[in-house]
């Protein structure tokens, strides 16, 4: 089994946050700032993200938390 850390991603093309559903740093990021999602809830509805194990779940939130903030910033 790998053990999968930042140092083992630096040269991918994809970070993958979700491993159980195979969602992208990259998507997760472009349904956040797209449809304005605030809750892990919007973000397994729109890709599925953190509907698995959950280990993402911490992850997702700083998403959430760092791409909302800086968008109602913006505004």
């Amino acid at each position: 089994m790998d053990v999968y850390t930042r140092q083992n991603c630096e040269g991918c093309s994809a970070k993958i946050v979700c491993r159980c559903l195979n969602v992208s740093e990259a998507e997760v990021v472009h349904v956040i700032t797209r449809f304005e999602l605030h809750t892990i809830k919007e973000l397994q509805a729109h890709v599925g993200a953190g509907d698995g194990c959950t280990c993402c779940h911490p992850q997702l939130e700083e998403y959430l938390e760092q791409l909302t903030c800086s968008v109602a910033i913006a505004f």
